[in-house]
């Protein structure tokens, strides 16, 4: 049983941190500077020593002095990212003017793919998110609005390798249903319309992918069974449940398209990951019940085990399903499609084993096929942006 906010969601800006590589750049092995040197030069430009400890869990026992002389002695070489204090609007002036050869750009190219580090993964934080709206010369940034899930999409160094900056609003537990709702709990419309609306210009031409449904799929339409006493599980009315859910995401969609200077982008669901013996047991996402004014927890769980479920297989069918009427609603709308989702399929047509933990309904985005597959997403989405340039 899970409880409390969406851990794999909060964490998900930075599963592919923390795990040194080899000191290499875009362009093959980055120049190896003095270590006197480099620790003077992460004194002078606000080394973040907090954030390398934290993301790097085998430094714990480090204070900050010993952790910037560890980067400067061991950390650049093992390819570690580098964060720094400063803003994104500063980094980026540095490497065009000061940081624009050898080691110096090579660590203003890791201070970039650490920026992600520090912020707070549902953007709630206005200043530093319109910091990560910089300009930069070699990405974009992609406004990315989402459920847990679209953590996918806010992986630094996956996405950053295809020219994509991720500007993450991550909405914990957030359902496309209740978008349509302006007094729901979790009050993800107005945020979202707010946000769109505040950034005006700042957002033109931009990037802003909407990644919503996996929690109505898997989590929403067994409240709504639970509630009604319907405990046979009927595929006819999950599909008329996605029907009518589509439409109101639909709804929401306009609405954003009304106040949005950016390009929206609607993206898929992903094939589920839960196991057939979770679903059977009474799986209970605690903070995504709460949302939905499910307060008790256990009792939830004795309801959702009552239920008959669907298999693994009709599950993944109904996430199909999903994305079917998702690329339908955006063609009718006009609006760019991007799904991801017969490639994490294994030989069998369930999601593979290296991307799934049958407990957890995340992908697990550290895993190298994930890793592989958001640059792949990244790919596509920069091409999109470039199509329409």
């Amino acid at each position: 049983m899970k409880d409390g906010m969406d851990k794999a969601a909060m964490r998900g800006t930075r599963q592919d941190e923390n795990s040194p590589s080899g000191a290499t750049g875009p362009d093959g092995p980055a120049l190896d500077p003095n270590p006197d040197a480099l620790a003077d030069f992460l004194r002078s430009h606000d080394f973040d020593s907090t954030a390398y400890i934290h993301y790097y869990k085998d430094l714990a026992r480090l204070d900050a002095g010993a952790a910037l002389d560890h980067y400067a002695r061991h950390g650049f070489r093992e390819g570690r990212k580098a964060p720094f204090s400063l803003s994104m609007s500063t980094v980026q002036a540095l490497r065009l003017t000061e940081w624009t050869d050898g080691w110096r750009a090579e660590m203003g190219r890791r201070a970039t793919h650490a920026a992600l580090w520090t912020l707070d993964p549902s953007g709630r934080d206005l200043r530093r998110f319109i910091d990560l709206l910089t300009p930069s010369p070699d990405h974009v940034t992609a406004i990315v609005i989402g459920d847990s899930h679209s953590a996918f999409l806010a992986q630094a160094t996956p996405m950053l390798a295809a020219g994509i900056m991720p500007a993450p609003m991550i909405c914990s537990g957030g359902s496309a249903r209740g978008l349509s709702n302006s007094h729901s709990r979790a009050g993800y419309r107005t945020y979202i319309l707010d946000r769109l609306k505040r950034l005006g210009q700042m957002i033109a031409h931009r990037p802003v992918v909407m990644k919503f449904g996996q929690v109505d799929i898997e989590f929403l339409f067994d409240l709504m069974r639970v509630r009604d006493g319907k405990t046979r599980y009927d595929p006819e009315r999950m599909r008329a449940f996605i029907d009518d859910t589509v439409e109101r995401y639909a709804g929401f969609l306009a609405d954003c398209r009304a106040v949005c200077r950016g390009r929206l982008i609607v993206m898929s669901v992903f094939p589920p990951t839960l196991g057939d013996a979770t679903i059977r047991a009474g799986y209970v996402n605690a903070h995504i019940a709460f949302l939905n004014e499910e307060d008790d927890a256990d009792r939830l769980k004795a309801q959702l085990a009552a239920l008959d479920h669907p298999d693994q297989v009709e599950r993944t069918a109904v996430a199909r399903h999903w994305n079917e009427r998702i690329a339908d609603m955006c063609a009718r709308m006009g609006l760019d499609y991007l799904e991801e989702f017969d490639a994490l399929l294994g030989e069998d047509g369930l999601i593979q084993d290296e991307l799934s933990d049958p407990g957890d309904h995340h992908i697990i985005l550290r895993a190298p096929r994930a890793q592989a597959r958001i640059a792949a997403v990244a790919e596509r989405l920069r091409a999109m942006v470039l199509d329409k340039d």
